[in-house]
């Protein structure tokens, strides 16, 4: 997985900014970065790389309810995802940023 250093270059875009946060079809969510580099997040993906340690032990228990944003807020602290079942997780941007699969992001695999 690429990581991000958080190191800014002088005149460039913040890598670890959102320009935009919007859906992609029904099941994910899109962000556009402002060095322009566009992630993908299926909301499955998204519950089980919750910071909170529970999410990840739930893969094989996840029930649909529990991969369905409810609310998904843009926050100084990071992106805020409330789920249906009521469960909270806040993904700074950075670390967002550093779980994009994308081809550029994980070296083509």
């Amino acid at each position: 997985m690429k990581k991000t250093s958080g190191l800014r270059i002088i005149g460039q875009p913040d890598p670890g900014v959102p320009r935009d946060v919007h859906l992609v079809g029904r099941y994910a969510l899109g962000v556009d970065w402002a060095d322009g580099h566009g992630s993908i997040y299926p909301f499955e993906r998204l519950r089980l790389d919750c910071a909170c340690g529970q999410c990840a032990a739930l893969e094989e228990r996840l029930t649909s309810e529990m991969t369905w944003p409810a609310e998904i807020k843009r926050t100084d602290e990071g992106l805020s995802v409330t789920w249906v079942d009521r469960h909270a997780s806040l993904y700074p941007y950075l670390a967002l940023r550093a779980l994009c699969r994308c081809a550029g992001c994980t070296g083509g695999h």
